[in-house]
């Protein structure tokens, strides 16, 4: 009896396939665990991404829309839909010359966050929304028109030496129902040209 239970603890004849199994289960375990870690990291950068594009739709709204106020302004007249063109964007919610005229020069209320340009991003085909709204102005410091003086400096004559503040609210679209809202404050100052 003492000899069979000494040959079936020597017996280790089915031991190193066990340790290979194990081995092997171990291996698949750790490839698996490393292919979720890849396929997560895939999935935080692509949503990076969305979120850039998005981002910099919304950027180019912003950076855009002071160009159209300055030049409704430095021309004082409504700028009509061959106009928008030009700057490519197209009047919103029954928005038309007249009332974005009217709301850049300050004639009009707010409308309460109303879009009232859009334009269309060329590589997704997304609508860009823009917002703006007028919210003070204010003497320039510095600018000698405080003092009723002849004014030298920043925004010279009757015209100048006053800054006009807009808020910008874009709204930018991106890919796989992204968005992102960049808000800005734009300051023209009377008298010089520019829009940024």
């Amino acid at each position: 009896m003492y000899e069979s239970a000494r040959k079936i603890l020597s017996d280790e004849s089915g031991s190193v396939i066990i340790m290979a199994v194990l081995i092997l289960i171990t291996l698949t375990i750790m490839g698996i665990w490393a292919s979720n870690t890849t396929v997560i990291e895939y999935q935080i950068a692509s949503n990076d991404q969305f979120h850039k594009i998005a981002y910099t739709n919304a950027d180019s709204g912003v950076y855009v829309t002071p160009k159209l106020v300055s030049k409704a302004i430095n021309e004082s007249t409504p700028q009509d839909a061959t106009v928008m063109g030009l700057f490519g964007f197209a009047f919103e919610n029954s928005t038309d010359e007249n009332a974005l005229y009217d709301q850049i020069l300050g004639y009009a209320n707010w409308d309460n966050g109303i879009t009232d340009i859009s334009m269309t991003s060329n590589v997704y085909n997304d609508t860009i929304e823009v917002d703006i709204r007028r919210t003070r102005q204010q003497l320039v410091a510095g600018g000698g028109v405080e003092f009723a003086s002849g004014a030298e400096g920043v925004g010279v004559g009757s015209t100048g030496g006053v800054n006009i503040f807009y808020t910008l609210d874009s709204i930018g679209p991106g890919p796989r129902q992204s968005v992102a809202n960049v808000r800005a404050e734009y300051r023209k100052v009377l008298g010089l040209p520019g829009g940024l």
